[in-house]
């Protein structure tokens, strides 16, 4: 046999920015499946006030409709404190979110709908951690206290106040979302994700 063609017929690429070689990591905003939990996942309407662009992993604030509104869902609205504090926004069954030219992240703006559970839903959600955090957390016991920087909606070191949550896992190289809130953009990078349960 002479002259063999260099050729691969099953060679599996990966175009650029799409699917990723590495098959570890989390992606915020994401929850893992669970037959018990799956049955808490709710659907809200983000409240007119809301400013900016919501994506899967952000505390939120639920709030009781109007009499007599007939809204779809109650209404939400970014969590700014811990009195606030009521769950999670997640990407799952978010069918009305939208990715816009210039994203690559599907999102949602005030008078969208967007899914999230409800804290005590015991839903196990990956959420953006802080890497100092990650440091520390790392082999330690899944009741540690943490807290939650509301500003830039990512997991912290603990403070003066505890998220009332558990850390089960955390992988540094995880799909994270990051919002340039001159721009408007909000894209993927590679970063620290935390698997809490709220």
């Amino acid at each position: 046999m002479a002259n063999l063609i260099n050729f691969n017929p099953q060679l599996t690429t990966s175009p650029q920015n799409t699917f990723q070689v590495e098959t570890e990591g989390y992606v915020q905003g994401a929850y893992f499946d669970d037959p018990t939990t799956r049955m808490w996942l709710l659907q809200g309407q983000l409240a007119s006030t809301v400013a900016q662009p919501i994506w899967g992993g952000m505390a939120i604030a639920e709030g009781v409709n109007a009499p007599n509104t007939n809204q779809g869902g109650n209404p939400l609205t970014l969590a700014t404190g811990y009195t606030q504090y009521g769950g999670f926004t997640v990407f799952n069954q978010a069918s009305n979110m939208v990715v816009t030219p210039g994203n690559s992240v599907q999102i949602s703006v005030a008078g969208m709908s967007v899914s999230y559970f409800r804290q005590g839903s015991n839903a196990r959600i990956a959420v953006q951690c802080n890497s100092t955090l990650a440091a520390a957390i790392d082999a330690g016991l899944t009741n540690q206290e943490v807290s939650w920087d509301f500003t830039n909606q990512i997991l912290i070191p603990f403070s003066t106040t505890a998220l009332p949550v558990k850390v089960l896992s955390v992988n540094t190289n995880s799909k994270i979302v990051s919002y340039n809130s001159t721009t408007g953009a909000v894209t993927y990078t590679t970063g620290t994700c935390a698997i809490i349960q709220i």
